[in-house]
């Protein structure tokens, strides 16, 4: 493992890097219009179509884990890591589609299930896929600027990916007859989406192979796998004071993120009336946002620290979702369908994902110098279930932001097969409180969590030079 305390090469970075475009399309592409195409178009329940998500991402949650440990364990030719990931590639691509095409007349329980059950195993082959490559990360390189580096690609290339998907979606469906409320556009996309979240995720697993001699193997003396060792590693991460900071913030921002996320269509045509070829651009302003935070990352957790960093892009995420609709409410927005909204609402865009960037560069940044220390602590080098059980609870919290929104969706009555311009007034109304003041909520409690967090550049150095003399 010594070459990992050297500067990696450039075709490595942008390979790891990669491969989070294909997590992030799909995951982006999914979240955007799996509740508008259940809800508004097969006229399932929002609160039905939350708790599908929630089930699927709960049982992924329970799966991450699982993968991260077998991951840490396994040794072969291919190493640790990469066996997983090129499994992950196929099954992604068949499960995506078949989520956007359930059978006609199978009523509200046929499509609970089909959704329900599509996506639970879409989520599997993509955790197979999306925690050995977070682990990877880790393990490419022991630098604290480094792995800002690194992580700093992988937001990149996250966000390309993800705006990509937003953009290719909304482009697609302005152009099929009656847009995104009838179901005939919805097989292209699904199968757009997952063949390119393969393809790409085969590209990154395959690009990367090269590494493999260079990093550390599965160590010899740990235990066999079971649920009671595996349940032991987690609560051994789960002791380290710096892994549950991150965490419980991770717990938090995820919320605000999850219901943001999964309100976004609904938001976007019934509050701020924007037709489905203009709701498209949004997908262009993220990638300055991450492209900025992308060459500022490295360099913020060089001159103030990592904790800082994050502290900070929290707070400016935090006002991104909740101001628009606050301003709206004080009557400072400029009216819908005029041309100075979409300006306005792209700024904010700009900023949620800048933040957004930031968070998670120096979140996964951190994660990685957390590793160090519990190895320095425990002699166990297990990349693999640090980020699985990161992931776990990543995974709950955004599925209670899927279950938050669809019962929301319920309570404030938003009706099925709406039409803009026709809802409510004062259902229109309540959308925009929970989408704006009520998401941003959570986000307070995490920048406490966060600003807990206490490995400085000074302390990782002393726990390295540690881990090299012992």
């Amino acid at each position: 493992m010594t070459s990992t305390t050297q500067r990696l090469p450039m075709r490595t970075k942008v390979a790891f890097g990669i491969g989070a475009a294909a997590e992030a399309g799909a995951s982006i592409a999914f979240n955007t219009f799996n509740f508008l195409f259940y809800n508004q178009v097969m006229g399932l329940s929002g609160t039905l179509c939350g708790l599908a998500v929630t089930l699927a991402l709960g049982l992924d949650a329970l799966s991450d884990p699982i993968v991260g440990s077998l991951s840490d364990r396994h040794r072969s030719k291919l190493g640790r890591r990469h066996p997983f990931m090129f499994l992950a590639p196929l099954p992604l691509a068949l499960f995506f589609f078949l989520i956007y095409v359930p059978p006609k007349g199978i009523g509200q329980v046929g499509l609970f299930l089909w959704f329900t059950g599509f996506t639970m195993l879409y989520r599997q082959a993509q955790t197979l896929y999306h925690v050995p490559h977070l682990a990877l990360g880790a393990e490419l390189t022991t630098d604290y600027r480094e792995r800002s580096v690194i992580m700093a690609w992988n937001a990149l290339f996250g966000v390309i990916g993800g705006s990509a998907a937003f953009f290719f979606g909304w482009t697609w469906f302005s152009s099929v007859e009656g847009g995104s409320k009838v179901a005939s556009g919805y097989p292209v996309f699904g199968a757009g989406i997952g063949l390119a979240a393969g393809i790409i995720i085969f590209i990154s697993s395959w690009f990367t192979r090269d590494r493999i001699p260079m990093l550390r193997q599965a160590a010899a003396d740990l235990p066999p796998f079971s649920l009671r060792e595996l349940l032991a590693e987690i609560m051994g991460c789960l002791r380290n004071d710096n892994y549950r900071a991150l965490l419980l913030g991770l717990i938090c921002v995820s919320a605000t993120i999850g219901t943001r996320e999964t309100l976004q269509s609904h938001v976007s045509l019934f509050f701020w009336e924007l037709p489905e070829n203009k709701i498209r651009v949004f997908g262009l302003a993220s990638p300055p946002a991450f492209l900025l935070a992308f060459f500022f990352a490295a360099r913020a957790h060089a001159r103030f620290d990592k904790r800082r960093a994050i502290v900070g892009a929290v707070a400016l995420l935090m006002f991104a979702t909740a101001a628009p609709a606050l301003l709206r409410f004080a009557g400072v927005m400029p009216e819908n369908g005029s041309p100075q909204l979409i300006r306005v609402l792209l700024l904010f865009v700009f900023l949620y994902y800048g933040a957004l960037a930031m968070l998670v560069i120096s979140v996964l940044s951190a994660l990685a110098d957390v590793t160090d220390e519990h190895d320095l602590n425990t002699g166990k080098r297990q990349e693999g279930v640090f980020f699985a059980a990161r992931t776990f609870f990543s995974q709950v919290t955004t599925g209670l932001g899927h279950v938050v929104a669809g019962v929301a969706m319920d309570v404030i009555g938003f009706p099925s097969a709406a039409k803009v311009g026709e809802v409510d007034p004062d259902v229109v109304f309540r959308l925009g409180v929970v989408d704006g003041p009520i998401a941003a909520l959570p986000a307070l409690a995490a920048m406490y969590f966060y600003g807990r967090y206490a490995i400085s550049r000074d302390r990782l150095t002393h726990i390295q030079t540690q881990l090299r003399a012992r």
